[in-house]
Formats: C-alpha cells, sequence, structure tokens
C-alpha cells in the first residue's frame, strides 16, 4: 500500500484535485496531539484550500503560541518526522504541507509537517457537509 502513494508534490496535487473541489470552505478542524505522553496538544483547523499547493490553517498551541491564519505550502518531506494532523509517519520524499515564511520571519511551528494525503478525507467529509 504504501508503494502505491506518490512520491512527489506534483502526484500528491493530482490525487488530491481528483478527490477534492478545487475550493473547500468550512473543513471541520481537528485537534492534534503532539508528543503526547506530556499531553502537549495543539488545535489545528484547515480555513481554506487557496491554491493546489497552499493552504490556510490555524494553528493553536495552549503552551505557547496561536497562528489565528497561517499560510502552509505542499513541499517534499526533506527528513522523516511525524503528521501534526494525523499522528502518521512521515518518510523522507512523502508530499508534505509546511509553514510558509514571511519575509524573514520563521514560524514558531516552521518544524511541523502534515501530509498532504492526511487532508483527503476531511476535506471530503467537508465536501459531502456542503452539498
Amino acid at each position: 500500500m504504501l508503494d502505491s502513494l506518490p512520491n512527489r508534490p506534483s502526484e500528491a496535487n493530482e490525487k488530491l484535485s481528483l478527490m477534492t473541489r478545487p475550493l473547500v470552505r468550512n473543513v471541520q478542524g481537528k485537534t492534534a496531539c503532539i508528543g503526547s505522553t506530556d499531553g502537549h496538544c495543539v488545535n489545528i483547523r484547515v480555513l481554506e484550500r487557496l491554491s493546489e499547493s497552499t493552504l490556510s490553517l490555524s494553528w493553536h498551541d495552549p503552551t505557547s503560541f496561536n497562528y489565528s491564519e497561517q499560510v502552509w505550502a505542499l513541499c517534499t518531506a526533506r527528513k522523516r518526522g511525524t503528521c501534526a494532523l494525523s499522528g502518521q509517519a512521515i518518510r523522507r520524499g512523502q508530499p508534505v504541507y509546511r509553514p510558509r515564511r514571511v519575509g524573514s520571519s520563521v514560524p514558531l511551528n516552521s518544524g511541523a509537517m502534515i501530509l498532504a494525503l492526511a487532508l483527503t478525507p476531511a476535506e471530503q467529509e467537508a465536501s459531502l457537509v456542503s452539498e
């Protein structure tokens, strides 16, 4: 099954665009726990798909910082990690979304990644609700 996952961001975009509407609004948010052993949880809510390769989301970390509207861009994972939304393992080379830099400022959650395919079920659910 893992071999069938796309290896490049463009492949993920093609697959995602076939499965979702071009613009999805009011996608239901999910709460994701990072480092669940210490109870550290962040609330992540997908707000809007801005383009085929960018989306807007809110990231609320009750222990340190909040981004009410942050732009994330599709790219290729440069290292292994964990999806901030689903908790799934991320392999190097998989298509992921990462926070976009604004000017010279680096977001505090710059190391976070969200698997591109982790967003698909929520977007499908939202499109069913809006019909």
